[in-house]
């Protein structure tokens, strides 16, 4: 039995081939897409922004998202200004800046006139 064993024994005579990862991509490392799901496609369409489909388009992206955070941060200023003077406003006026007036003096009316009309039903 062990003759047999010997007999019928294979021994490889090629060798495994070895997967690169290098082979046949560019030197400085290959452009590999990015996998994406509805969510990142979602985030970027929010911020009007194309998605990037390669790892090649990730820098130019990144300068988009920066610029974009530099106008949110202005927004930001802008709006922090315009808040500190509306509570300014509102401290010393007792009236809020984006209200008119006379907007006021018509709801006044109509509350005033619902008041009395729920006092007639009683």
């Amino acid at each position: 039995k062990k003759d047999d064993r010997e007999e019928f024994y294979f021994v490889p005579t090629a060798k495994k081939k070895s997967k690169s990862k290098n082979k046949g991509g560019k030197e400085g490392g290959a452009s590999k897409p990015i996998k994406h799901n509805a969510e990142t496609f979602r985030l970027f369409d929010q911020l009007k922004l194309d998605a990037p489909i390669t790892t090649d388009d990730v820098p130019a992206c990144l300068e988009k998202l920066e610029a974009k955070l530099e106008q949110y941060k202005v927004k930001v200023k802008e709006w922090e200004e315009k808040r500190d003077e509306m509570k300014r406003k509102l401290i010393e006026e007792g009236i809020r800046p984006d209200v008119d007036p006379e907007d006021k003096a018509e709801k006044a009316e109509e509350e005033k006139a619902e008041e009395e009309k729920a006092e007639e039903e009683k």
